[in-house]
């Protein structure tokens, strides 16, 4: 069964648009059902947090709880890498499961879970080359948002972390909260770590041939 996804695209030229697109439906063909297409034609120098589409697509992908945001190119995106930093954090933060078309050399493509973690250890990377580099405090001009590891307990203050707790509470899944708090699932394990009652079993979205 297909898993649900969005498609984001930045390209300033009709002609890419369509070439990209192409390309995009033969990655997803036999894995991915694509509900939308967002699309940006500005410069790849422009923040994520400067897309009126990329930030369009992250409220609608909360709104739908749809974990898988497809991509175009990780190997163009990597040329910029303040601005790929950023925008990755907020992909991440968020919950959502990234993939590219071209260039994709992060492993767990055919599994959410591995494929969770291993796109946050390379984040962990990216960001030890941010802070080796200078460019942590470009990345948090540009973006807004903080460059912090993803997962650290600090994303919710008190009444938040209260209010996932209650969530869990009342039967949302973890999937949920995470979408509803805008966290990952690291960082709701460790709020959880003194609840275990609330742990339960990861219930995100399940790749082809796994069981809940």
């Amino acid at each position: 069964m297909k898993q649900q996804s969005v498609v984001y695209l930045n390209s300033r030229k009709p002609a890419d648009f369509e070439k990209q697109k192409v390309d995009i439906e033969n990655f997803c063909k036999y894995r991915f059902e694509i509900e939308r297409i967002f699309h940006d034609n500005q410069s790849p120098f422009i923040p994520a947090s400067n897309r009126s589409e990329f930030i369009e697509m992250v409220n609608y992908c909360a709104e739908k709880g749809i974990s898988n945001i497809i991509f175009y190119d990780l190997d163009t995106t990597l040329k910029i890498p303040d601005v790929f930093i950023s925008e990755l954090s907020i992909v991440l933060e968020r919950g959502y499961i990234p993939y590219w078309a071209r260039g994709d050399f992060i492993s767990g493509r055919y599994d959410s879970d591995e494929r969770r973690e291993a796109v946050n250890a390379f984040s962990r990377y990216l960001e030890q080359f941010a802070a080796q580099n200078g460019l942590e405090n470009r990345i948090k001009k540009r973006s807004g948002v903080s460059t912090r590891r993803p997962g650290r307990p600090a994303a919710l203050d008190e009444k938040g972390i209260s209010d996932l707790l209650a969530a869990r509470r009342s039967g949302k899944t973890i999937g949920e909260v995470c979408r509803i708090f805008g966290v990952s699932r690291s960082t709701v394990s460790k709020i959880l770590r003194d609840y275990p009652e609330l742990k339960g079993e990861w219930k995100g979205p399940v790749s082809p041939g796994k069981r809940n």
